[in-house]
């Protein structure tokens, strides 16, 4: 049997082994990336002055959850026009509290006491786990998405008031008629100008990056369209009574004007109450006044009968209210009334015009220049809306900035370090390649061994001499390929005179001597009854006549030491280039008639 030796081995194995490393590290590499996880973190930290005890801007306790909120994640979703799972997001998503070392050491302390620790985290870092199918680019995104929005919706909700909602909209959702579009772009315009100029007195100096303009421009871009646009357009709509139904309008108008008399008369009975209460009120005071002064009343009038507390019951229910609220919501109610009334006013002057105007279809192409002029104004006022809108949002991100911040910039990072599991996979799969080379070698080598390996002389048998044979004889000898025949004569003799088993080890000798000449340079192989067959690839007839030469030798210094069980062998030779012979079973066949005539 061949030797043991591990090196032989794995260069015998050196492709197998090479390869199973491929695919076992291939098989890592697609694994690891199929179960791999991409985290994107950020740390954000709330700033105001009630953080550190747990509560927000507007003293409500604080709830790091919001974070991850439908509304939040909705919104990102939305920016970044991806199609997703809400609640797929979010049980992707979770914060962790950021606790400074010093602060976890004293935390310990305080819970290896049996105590609670009272500190209260105003730092935390966010985190977003994406799949692999989404990749790297997706997790950062999400997460930048995410924080952005919760800027604006934390300010919206804790710092900010919401943002102002576009009126106008309302005019594609049904069907008005010209005057009453006129009406709902005037009362959108207005209300946008009273919270513009709330906005101008609140953030005088902001300057939207994004817009360009500060709230005291976008007043005065309203302002144009309130003053010029709008009044413009009454003035086309008024001019001729145009109307895309002059009934409805009238009906509409009246019943307008039947509810506004309504409200005042409500409103003027309930002014004259508390007139009557505060008439009361001031007599009784008068009365107190002149008992204080001894009044020619006699009576014994206390202070406690000042109608310090008048009940009445109002639309809420009871409540009670003192004289300066009398005074005050007696005012409120005339002024209601007044303002009622001009309103009413202003609806029976447009009735007015409507109910004289003719009952036809109108001019056409007034009609159409009318709609233009809503259309046109409708779509300014959504153009400029969408400027007052950006400015909000950016406000309420400068906003935040001063509640909210972010103390580091988004990194994504990956669950399973790929690069390390592919250079761990590369030596163990090396490593259990190698072994296996080993193992799968050493088995061959048995294999061989019993199926190829004479077990006398140790050389291989006839079947692996026909093996050598069969896959030389498919093509053209090399020159110089030499072949010799060997045949130990003297077996039989020695196996009848000495016994069978000296006469193999004499045979397993003669092997030997052999083996030693050709072994590492060719084939010799035992081909059954005393004959050994030598192959030599690159043997000339010269080189083939010293390898003889030393077998002579070493077969006399046996023979001198072994004088009663001496080796007695004949043998052929046959070399192609000298014997023309290019086909390896004639030069066999060669040699076997030449040791077969000596």
């Amino acid at each position: 049997m061949k030797e043991f030796s591990v090196f032989r081995y794995l260069k015998q194995f050196s492709l197998l082994i090479l390869l199973l490393a491929v695919i076992g590290s291939l098989t890592v590499y697609f694994y690891g990336r199929s179960q791999q996880r991409y985290i994107a973190s950020t740390v954000i930290q709330y700033t105001n002055s009630g953080a550190k005890e747990g509560y927000t801007p507007d003293g409500s306790p604080l709830n790091v959850e919001e974070i991850f909120s439908p509304a939040v994640i909705d919104a990102a979703l939305t920016d970044l026009g991806y199609e997703s799972s809400i609640d797929i997001i979010r049980s992707n998503c979770y914060a962790e509290e950021v606790i400074p070392e010093e602060q976890q050491k004293l935390n310990d302390a305080l819970l290896e006491k049996g105590e609670q620790p009272n500190y209260v985290a105003d730092t935390y870092r966010v985190n977003y786990v994406g799949d692999s199918e989404s990749g790297e680019e997706f997790a950062w995104n999400v997460l930048d998405a995410i924080v952005n929005n919760y800027y604006e919706f934390y300010a919206g909700k804790y710092v900010e008031q919401p943002l102002q909602n576009n009126g106008v909209s309302v005019l594609s959702e049904g069907s008005y008629d010209y005057l009453e579009s006129a009406q709902v772009l005037d009362d959108s315009v207005s209300e946008m100008l009273d919270y513009l100029l709330d906005k101008r007195a609140c953030y005088p100096y902001f300057r939207s990056v994004e817009t360009g303009y500060t709230y005291n421009d976008l007043y005065q871009i309203y302002s144009f369209l309130y003053d010029y646009e709008i009044p413009s357009l009454y003035a086309s709509i008024l001019t001729n009574a145009e109307t895309n139904d002059i009934d409805l309008l009238t009906s509409r108008l009246t019943m307008d004007c039947e509810d506004a008399q309504l409200y005042i008369e409500n409103r003027q009975e309930r002014a004259g109450a508390l007139k009557k209460l505060i008439d009361t009120y001031s007599e009784r005071n008068k009365e107190i006044m002149d008992y204080h002064y001894h009044s020619s009343t006699g009576q014994e009038i206390g202070t406690e009968y000042i109608l310090k507390d008048v009940e009445y019951n109002r639309e809420k229910g009871e409540k009670e209210t003192t004289y300066d609220g009398l005074i005050q919501e007696y005012v409120d109610l005339n002024i209601s009334v007044r303002q009622k009334t001009i309103e009413k006013e202003h609806k029976e002057y447009l009735l007015s015009i409507f109910d004289s105007a003719a009952r036809g279809k109108g001019n056409a192409s007034t009609q159409e220049e009318i709609r233009d002029k809503i259309g046109h104004c409708a779509d300014l006022a959504t153009e400029y809306y969408q400027y007052v809108e950006d400015t909000g949002h950016e406000l309420n991100r400068y906003l935040s900035a001063n509640y909210l911040t972010m103390v580091s910039s988004i990194s994504v990072q990956p669950a399973v370090n790929i690069k390390l599991y592919l250079a761990i996979a590369v030596v163990l799969f090396l490593v259990v390649g190698g072994i296996i080379a080993v193992l799968l070698g050493r088995t061959l080598d048995f294999i061989d061994y019993f199926r190829y390996i004479d077990k006398t002389v140790q050389l291989p048998n006839r079947a692996k001499c026909d093996v050598f044979i069969n896959e030389s004889s498919g093509r053209i000898l090399d020159e110089n390929f030499s072949c010799m025949a060997l045949r130990m004569d003297s077996l039989g003799s020695l196996s009848s005179t000495y016994g069978r088993e000296v006469g193999d080890a004499v045979l397993k000798d003669f092997a030997m001597i052999l083996k030693s000449f050709g072994g590492s340079h060719g084939f010799v192989g035992y081909n059954g009854s005393g004959v050994f067959l030598t192959f030599f690839p690159d043997c000339s007839p010269q080189k083939t006549d010293v390898i003889l030469e030393a077998i002579e030798r070493q077969v006399q210094k046996y023979n001198t030491v072994n004088p009663e069980q001496t080796i007695c062998y004949t043998c052929g030779k046959a070399v192609s280039s000298a014997d023309n012979v290019f086909e390896i079973r004639q030069l066999l066949r060669l040699a076997m008639q030449r040791m077969d005539k000596k």
